[in-house]
């Protein structure tokens, strides 16, 4: 199964009616630092952004499928969980830029390259 589905594509699939979003490159920080230490670290980003994976895995199996995405042209491939923490890896890393490990304020607000 080949999945298509990257980071960036999940979250704009995502329902966002009641979710709270930061109104500063600083408060989206504060959204994925859970450690508050200023930075964002890899087991951060994929343990933040893995909530939206999770609600639209309905029925738990590990695989968003094509079921499961909100209607509409953006319908992308099924994907696992496994697939999914891979993309994320790589978006993160492409975030990275100045390749300490970490995401700050800056790099986690700016679009991946």
């Amino acid at each position: 199964m080949r999945a298509w589905l990257t980071a960036a594509g999940l979250v704009l699939l995502l329902p966002t009616a009641h979710a709270a979003h930061p109104s500063t490159v600083s408060g989206y920080l504060r959204v994925f630092d859970s450690n508050g230490d200023g930075r964002v670290s890899l087991a951060e980003y994929q343990a933040h952004m893995m909530r939206g994976f999770r609600a639209m895995d309905r029925n738990h199996d590990g695989v968003i499928e094509r079921s499961e995405q909100p209607p509409g042209p953006r319908r992308h491939a099924a994907i696992t969980e496994r697939q999914y923490q891979a993309n994320l890896a790589r978006t993160f890393h492409r975030q990275d830029r100045n390749r300490d490990g970490f995401l700050n304020a800056r790099e986690l607000a700016a679009p991946p390259r």
